[in-house]
């Protein structure tokens, strides 16, 4: 998909909102709780930001669309994970 394609899903779908963490798709951004998605010398690289400052870069692509519906599955994993924490949390 691409970087549009993305956005409009984001806004509908509204996956992190229970999360911790936000989305970034125009640059590299070096604050807590991201996930986000840029390109840079042609390269599309997507990242993740630690709880205490510096990223990681997940995995690279040569064009738009698969880093996006990379990042689009790395977010979905991440609401899974939250919905099944949730779900399965231990009730006192």
């Amino acid at each position: 998909m691409t970087k549009q394609e993305f956005l409009r899903r984001k806004v509908v779908e509204n996956p992190l909102k229970d999360s911790l963490f936000t989305i970034e798709v125009e640059e590299l951004i070096d604050s807590p709780y991201i996930f986000g998605c840029y390109e840079e010398n042609g390269a599309w690289k997507v990242y993740e930001t630690r709880e205490r400052g510096g990223y990681f870069i997940i995995k690279e692509f040569s064009n738009e669309s698969d880093a996006f519906d990379f990042l689009y599955r790395v977010v979905n994993s991440e609401r899974e994970m939250l919905e099944y924490i949730k779900n399965h949390r231990y009730r006192e």
